[in-house]
């Protein structure tokens, strides 16, 4: 597998997302996460600095092998929670984080995620599944009041129900896939999810190289947010050396021609 990440600070004054990759030392697994420091409370950029030090810590000590991947995710959501909470803080002064992390061994991927940084997860160009955030917003559209395409513009967007240090129980939700050769995987911040299409996801890891162009989509979902845009991160999983799903079709359909044109050619005549 191969990985990548990118951040653009897009329309605010300071930096509060955070994301990274990790790969074991033997190459026989990645972890992958995507933090959002919460801007409406103080430190909001140290929380999610605690989360990618809580990740860098646990897969160190397991060697970048955890025997139990689910576990592992368990514990880096529960020891990021332990140390950013503070029940003596005031409300607005608590530092709080969204957290999604995956974490692959190749063969199988696990998630988690609280808050409203999402996982989406592609087989080929089709959107298999995304995690379902943990916002106002999301229990509107899952009650059928809002569409979908609305949720990125609505008022309430930024309404968090969870969020990692910002309340004392938090709810963890956990997914896994098993992977073929199509199976890739986008987490990003809210920044990034509400400029930017599925489709347009698709495009980027269905292209040739995803890593080198991810930076590029990353400073266009900055753009599209404007003077007074969120920050923007992403991080993406995909298969070395796997070709895309277009990349055969177009071969196919230029020879299926190419066959007809010669037999049109060289059809005997009356």
């Amino acid at each position: 597998m191969k990985t990548a990440h990118a951040r653009d600070v897009g329309g605010r004054a300071e930096q509060q997302d955070q994301a990274a990759t990790f790969a074991a030392p033997d190459g026989s697994g990645w972890l992958l996460l995507v933090a959002d420091g919460m801007g409406g409370h103080q430190g909001g950029a140290a929380a999610a600095a605690e989360a990618l030090r809580t990740a860098e810590r646990l897969w160190r000590g397991c060697d970048g092998r955890p025997s139990h991947p689910q576990d592992f995710l368990k514990q880096l959501f529960h020891q990021t929670q332990s140390a950013l909470w503070d029940p003596d803080a005031a409300p607005e002064r608590r530092p709080g984080t969204t957290l999604v992390a995956l974490y692959s061994d190749g063969e199988r991927a696990w998630w988690a995620h609280c808050g409203d940084s999402r996982l989406y997860h592609f087989e080929g160009d089709t959107l298999r599944q995304r995690t379902r955030d943990h916002t106002r917003v999301q229990q509107l559209v899952d009650a059928g009041m809002i569409r979908e395409e609305d949720a990125a513009t609505h008022p309430d967007q930024n309404r968090l129900m969870q969020a990692l240090g910002a309340m004392d129980a938090i709810r963890v939700e956990y997914g896994s896939a098993v992977l073929t050769r199509a199976s890739r995987f986008l987490l990003c911040s809210d920044g990034f999810w509400s400029q930017i299409l599925p489709v347009e996801m698709a495009t980027l890891l269905e292209a040739p190289d995803p890593g080198r162009h991810l930076p590029r989509l990353v400073a266009e979902a900055a753009r599209r947010g404007g003077p007074r845009g969120d920050n923007v991160a992403a991080a993406i999983l995909w298969p070395e050396g796997a070709s895309s799903g277009r990349a055969y079709r177009r071969p196919m359909l230029l020879g299926l021609v190419l066959l007809v044109a010669l037999a049109i050619l060289f059809w005997p005549l009356d």
